[in-house]
């Protein structure tokens, strides 16, 4: 049997960020990361997102070009072609980023792994009363038990630590986004660039460019629609944890709550949690009831804010039915 202070299930940048900042902080910490395919996906740090980086430590990444590159803002086009601008450069921080998530998760990899963090291969298949987490072993049919005095839940959409400790999943709306352009098609590499949206009546679509001439076009529809061609499906359901801690365990990033890609909340909701509930665990309270229920309220209220935002993007009429 393993025995670790911190069991991190899940190697996303929310599991690698809470990982090292508690090995930081001097616990033993152990990530169980299953080996299943990588994101690709290029993704958007707003402005308002850069003091986080910033707290995490993180902002250095940001300058290397092969992992970000400059964004001015959000273009948002309606179906009869009214353009809505959302400026950057109106906030204080004056830029954004769009981030090339293969590269920056290696980095954030590299970092936990300096700080002290252990990977294994492992993925949880169950947990027990006593804290131990069932996992299997990457490379072989067997079994290894980890005894944790805390688990972090960062296994994305799936909250699958969660789930086992009585929580459930609450979904808003069920969407599916469609990748339909990934390319390095981009002349304009060097320079900032604008990440533009589309209603195109029931489905929406946006255009991302990304470090070294990379650009993405995805497509928003409605679970249960029909499906047009794709390099990739995945589910871009908004959804949300009826609780995001209890004893001995805590959720991050998508596993304690999701968006739908049009809220451009993905990755700095990875980073925000992280740092939020890595607080929570290093406090003198630890995860007492007191504080598993006021970070689930928090994680409630962000998940609130963020769809109210998101359908005033779909300007009151949202395409999809909640």
């Amino acid at each position: 049997m393993l025995r670790t202070d911190c069991l991190v299930v899940g190697a996303g940048p929310a599991g690698l960020t809470a990982a090292r900042l508690l090995a930081l902080k001097g616990r033993a910490v152990v990530v169980a990361e299953s080996g299943n395919s990588r994101t690709t996906r290029l993704e958007l740090l707003a402005p308002a997102s850069l003091v986080t980086v910033a707290a995490l430590g993180l902002d250095h990444l940001l300058a290397d070009p092969a992992i970000a590159r400059g964004c001015l803002g959000i273009r948002r086009t309606s179906r009869s072609g009214e353009r809505e601008y959302e400026d950057f450069l109106r906030h204080p921080c004056r830029l954004g980023y769009v981030v090339d998530r293969v590269r920056f998760d290696e980095r954030l990899r590299e970092e936990a792994v300096a700080a002290g963090v252990t990977f294994c291969g492992l993925r949880a298949i169950g947990v027990m009363p006593d804290r131990r987490v069932i996992c299997r072993v990457s490379d072989t049919s067997g079994v290894k038990l980890v005894l944790a005095e805390i688990v972090v839940d960062a296994t994305g959409r799936a909250a699958a630590i969660a789930r086992r400790r009585g929580a459930r999943v609450a979904v808003r709306d069920r969407m599916v986004a469609e990748l339909v352009e990934d390319a390095a098609v981009d002349a304009t590499a060097d320079s900032a660039s604008w990440l533009d949206y589309r209603s195109d009546g029931p489905t929406w679509s946006y255009r991302i460019h990304g470090p070294q001439g990379r650009v993405q076009n995805w497509r928003i529809r409605a679970s249960g629609t029909p499906a047009g061609h794709a390099l990739l499906s995945v589910d871009a359901s908004a959804c949300i944890l009826s609780q995001a801690a209890g004893e001995g365990w805590i959720a991050v990033g998508d596993a304690a709550m999701a968006f739908d890609p049009i809220a451009s909340q993905g990755l700095f909701n990875a980073l925000s949690s992280a740092l939020v509930a890595t607080g929570a665990l290093l406090s003198a309270d630890r995860l007492s009831p007191t504080a598993a229920r006021l970070y689930s309220d928090a994680v409630t209220a962000t998940f609130v804010r963020s769809e109210a935002g998101r359908f005033s993007i779909y300007n009151a009429t949202p395409p999809f039915r909640s």
